[in-house]
């Protein structure tokens, strides 16, 4: 009777234990201090906004660095989800005021394409065909299509570097991933270090292999030195220190798995969930692109629909439909599963991010597939061994 009494109250707190851990990530960002440096606030200003053909609400919020409830609120609007037309004017408590957008005319010229055209304004597709509707059959050269323009959407990377990678820190070496990410513990793990490059979550939860730490440290100097992108970047849950169930993650258990807060538009305030316009989606792709680079990288999540914004973003930052074949799932409706970026319901504020196993890691499951480079290595060594045996007397 009392050893049932204790396996109870053993369970009992189990699940107390994972609960308070549930509640906890979920505030971990939320309690982040949102203002990355002590400067002063800009004083903020009520103005009236125009709208302008296809701008949605959540568009306007983050252009004036303000929440979309406080728009419906402060207009008297139906719900978050509704729908403006041309010319609607809007009451706003602005932080920030950019230009507004502008209207141009654009001449087609042998060559172009709709995606071309939208790649070179910078705007959505989708929008480019609206501001032209009914859409034309053909994109003759000569004719005149009309494109609204956003000259105060600021550019976080690409504009200049920034500053070189620095080395990588000591004491990371020596952990190692056992089992798999959603079966799996941690060996001698290591804590994820302090760094300018990056904001911590809690430290409870930064607990990693050495080689997903090495990677993920190289990945994001190489990705602020490439892209110049100053703004915040928050890595919240990698593992617990020995490994090990996580609730309310699926994975993360063997220190391989690692979510990225996805930066947002500067002037806006760190929020778990953020909706689509209120990402950088420009810095966004750079940081995926940096972490493919690593050539370790095993799968990274993020929601179906919001790779959409990720693949457009890809384009206007120079990448090209081929390069972003085997990266990105989108536009494959039916589920790319080649590629590195694929769908997972819930990963929409972060990216998710799965690492390789080491090659120190023999209890790694999934084993470590060999590059090509170490193939050709281990095929030239084990000729050379052979050799060496033939020519033994």
């Amino acid at each position: 009777m009392l050893a049932a009494l204790a396996a109870l109250t053993l369970l009992a707190s189990q699940g107390a234990e994972e609960e308070r851990i549930e509640a906890v990530t979920k505030a971990q960002v939320e309690s982040l201090d949102p203002v990355a440096e002590p400067a002063p606030k800009p004083k903020r200003q009520w103005i009236r906004h125009v709208v302008t053909p296809r701008e949605r609400l959540s568009q306007i919020a983050a252009r004036y660095g303000v929440k979309r409830d406080d728009l419906v609120e402060w207009n008297g609007l139906a719900n978050r989800r509704v729908r403006l037309r041309q010319g609607t004017r809007l009451r706003i408590h602005a932080r920030q005021t950019p230009p507004p957008r502008k209207k141009i005319t654009y001449v087609v010229e042998e060559g172009d394409t709709w995606s071309s055209i939208a790649v070179m304004h910078r705007v959505d597709y989708r929008d480019l065909l609206g501001f032209n509707w009914p859409r034309p059959r053909s994109l003759d050269p000569g004719l005149e299509l009309t494109i609204w323009i956003d000259p105060g959407r600021p550019r976080t990377v690409n504009v200049h570097h920034g500053k070189s990678p620095p080395p990588l820190p000591e004491g990371i070496d020596g952990a190692q991933s056992r089992g798999h990410p959603a079966r799996g513990r941690l060996r001698n793990a290591v804590r994820l270090p302090e760094s300018d490059l990056y904001d911590c979550g809690h430290d409870r939860w930064l607990w990693g292999s050495s080689h997903t730490m090495r990677n993920l440290i190289n990945a994001v100097a190489e990705f602020r030195y490439n892209s110049g992108f100053e703004g915040r970047l928050i890595v919240g849950s990698i593992s617990r220190r020995r490994g090990g169930r996580f609730p309310p993650h699926r994975s993360h258990q063997s220190g391989r798995d690692v979510d990225i807060r996805l930066p947002l538009m500067p002037g806006l305030a760190t929020r778990i969930s953020p909706n689509a316009d209120e990402i950088d989606w420009g810095a966004s792709w750079e940081l995926v692109r940096a972490l493919v680079d690593t050539g370790e990288v095993e799968v990274i999540f993020l929601e179906g629909p919001l790779q959409r914004r990720l693949y457009q973003a890809a384009l206007w930052e120079g990448a090209i439909a081929e390069e972003l074949r085997t990266i990105i799932a989108w536009p494959n409706r039916q589920g790319n599963e080649k590629a590195l970026v694929r769908h997972s319901k819930g990963h929409d504020g972060h990216i998710h991010v799965r690492f390789r196993c080491g090659p120190d890691e023999p209890r790694c499951r999934p084993r470590r597939r060999k590059t090509a480079a170490e193939m050709v290595a281990a095929a030239a060594q084990e000729e050379s061994a052979a050799a060496a045996l033939r020519t033994v007397p």
